[in-house]
C-alpha cells in the first residue's frame, strides 16, 4: 500500500511541476510563435492609404489676443 501512495505522490509532484512549467514558460513561447506566424504569413493585412481631404484650417483656433 505504501509503494503505491509513494507512486501517485510522485505522478502527482510531476503532473504538477509540468503545469507549473507550462504556466511560466508557455505564455512567452506563444507570443514568441504567433510572432512567427505573423512574420511568415503570405496574407497582407495593410489597409489601403488614407486619402485626407480636410481643410488646413483647424477646427478649434486660439485668438492672439
Amino acid at each position: 500500500m505504501a509503494v503505491n501512495q509513494t507512486a501517485a505522490l510522485k505522478v502527482g509532484l510531476c503532473l504538477l511541476g509540468l503545469c507549473l512549467f507550462g504556466y511560466i514558460v508557455g505564455p512567452p513561447l506563444y507570443w514568441h510563435f504567433m510572432e512567427g506566424l505573423v512574420a511568415f504569413s503570405h496574407i497582407s493585412n495593410t489597409c489601403p492609404p488614407y486619402l485626407c481631404d480636410c481643410s488646413s484650417q483647424p477646427l478649434l483656433t486660439i485668438p492672439k489676443g
